[in-house]
């Protein structure tokens, strides 16, 4: 089991640690989170602890229920359908705007975590994969410039990653996924905002159709009714 005790920041890794568990699905959609389990396993005290979930309450991670604590906050076809309604309005504009970035060392950027990501797909890391795929959405939000849209996107992206890894294991989503990307790295290579928005929303629609089709929310409706579990999940 790792120990923290060495770490300067505790509570910021150890939301580093909580948060990562949520992304590969280690604990699930509204489970309960029990502080002293965590910090038992962690070898740390509570107070870290507690300081990781508020800051994850935050982000919008976790829920803080009422004479229950801490639980990952459950995704529902409501939550789903509310992020993807600003994600429609802010990746094509962030898109939009990075385009006034456009040169040649941009593309080369661009072309090089796309033949990462065809790399990784080819050797089926798909963990390496999913990494890149944040680089490469990441990478047009710093070109863009915008402070505000930086500080949306920071809660915005843990979001998707929780999303997008329910989505890419969904009937070879990665391939689909890798040709989604082409298509806007080639859009904005070309500096055509018209091709480029509409590679973007083609992205965002695909990635909404496979989260719908899958059948993640109908199983976690059923969990819902379930009392609520306890923090089982083994953290590394």
């Amino acid at each position: 089991m790792e120990k923290l005790k060495d770490y300067l920041t505790l509570t910021d890794r150890t939301l580093e640690i909580i948060e990562r568990a949520i992304f590969e699905g280690s604990i699930k959609n509204g489970q309960r989170i029990v502080e002293t389990e965590v910090a038992k396993k962690l070898g740390i005290s509570k107070a870290p602890v507690r300081e990781a979930l508020k800051k994850l309450e935050g982000d919008s991670i976790v829920q803080l229920l009422p004479r229950k604590g801490y639980i990952v906050k459950p995704i529902t076809l409501k939550s789903m359908n509310d992020f993807f309604d600003v994600m429609f309005i802010l990746e094509p504009t962030a898109a939009r705007i990075a385009l006034k970035r456009r040169n040649d060392l941009v593309c080369r950027e661009m072309d090089r975590i796309i033949e990462e990501m065809r790399r990784s797909l080819s050797e089926e890391n798909h963990s390496r994969y999913l990494a890149l795929n944040e680089e490469f959405h990441s990478f047009f939000y710093k070109l863009a410039e915008n402070e505000w849209i930086a500080k949306i996107c920071q809660m915005l992206r843990k979001q998707a990653r929780i999303l997008r890894s329910l989505s890419l294991f969904k009937r070879d989503r990665f391939a689909s996924s890798l040709k989604e990307h082409i298509a806007i790295a080639e859009a904005y290579k070309k500096g055509s905002p018209t091709l480029l928005v509409r590679a973007v929303r083609f992205h965002l629609e695909k990635f909404k159709e496979n989260i719908v089709d899958s059948n993640f929310l109908k199983e976690e409706a059923s969990v819902a009714q379930k009392k609520i579990g306890k923090f089982t999940a083994t953290i590394y």
